[in-house]
């Protein structure tokens, strides 16, 4: 193969798809998700930690928006990034089975499947696809890392979202408690995190989710824990209704009337729901 400039855009020559420097970031990120190089957890075994200690809102998976062209307005929940990142690995692994129909990838778990993925870096520089491959798993890895590394005295402020370069921002804010205003530690512009916070609650207010969303997000977004308990009770005597059901068959919810229900729930006095 003659040689040429690496897909990724980066300068360096190469006869594959991906230069040697390429390939090593993206070998170095897969590494990253199974292991932190001194015989620890990696990232997909921080994340789960992460998960279990609730630092971050419940699943996304469990939304219904207005349509099937309307966007999330937030993404940074440990639990959707643990979807993200899954879907990202065994997307790729898929297409790099297509393109190399004698190898199948692992059933199961995602350490597994990126396991496999590792064992064969020279066909991932030779993908036909290198830069996109390269770009989504290093990109989706280094916001497993934010997710992970934010530290728990932080509240989500949501998407930066500023024009860098004719392109979204696609960070995402994280401020101390009581602060009026968040750098973007990506690309520096600054926010209101009132403002910020209100607009998602907003955006939001339409949206149908499932219980454990709803109560994941009136914790991240309102800084309002309801017990489980609490909506079962809800549910019960009818203070929320279903609005239909998600793929999977489980009911949802209007997002602004668990809002609502929370906003007054805090208010009151602890025994009364």
């Amino acid at each position: 193969m003659a040689e040429h400039t690496c897909v990724t855009g980066c300068g360096r020559p190469t006869q594959d798809m991906l230069c040697s420097g390429c390939l090593g970031e993206l070998t170095a990120a897969l590494r990253e998700l199974v292991d932190d190089g001194q015989g620890g957890r990696g990232l997909i075994a921080e994340l789960g930690v992460t998960l279990s200690r609730q630092h971050v809102m419940a699943s996304g998976a469990g939304v219904v928006a207005h349509s099937a062209t309307q966007p999330m307005p937030f993404h940074a929940a440990a639990s959707e990034m643990s979807w993200v990142l899954a879907n990202t690995i065994s997307t790729w692994a898929r297409d790099v089975h297509e393109c190399n129909p004698h190898l199948l990838p692992p059933a199961g778990s995602t350490a597994g499947t990126v396991a496999w993925l590792l064992g064969l870096p020279g066909l991932l520089a030779l993908h036909p696809a290198a830069d996109e491959l390269h770009d989504e798993i290093t990109h989706v890895v280094a916001r497993v890392r934010r997710v992970i590394d934010r530290p728990p005295d932080r509240i989500y402020a949501g998407p930066c979202d500023a024009q860098v370069e004719g392109e979204k921002c696609p960070d995402h804010l994280y401020a101390r408690p009581g602060v009026s205003r968040v750098a973007c530690g990506s690309c520096g512009t600054e926010h209101d995190v009132d403002e910020r916070r209100n607009w998602m609650i907003g955006y939001a207010a339409d949206l149908r989710v499932t219980a454990t969303v709803a109560l994941g997000w009136a914790r991240l977004l309102l800084d309002k824990t309801i017990p489980r308990g609490t909506w079962d009770s809800w549910v019960s005597r009818g203070r929320i209704v279903a609005h239909g059901t998600d793929a999977r068959g489980r009911p949802v919810f209007r997002f602004g009337d668990v809002r609502d229900l929370a906003v007054t729930y805090v208010s009151k006095p602890r025994h009364a729901a």
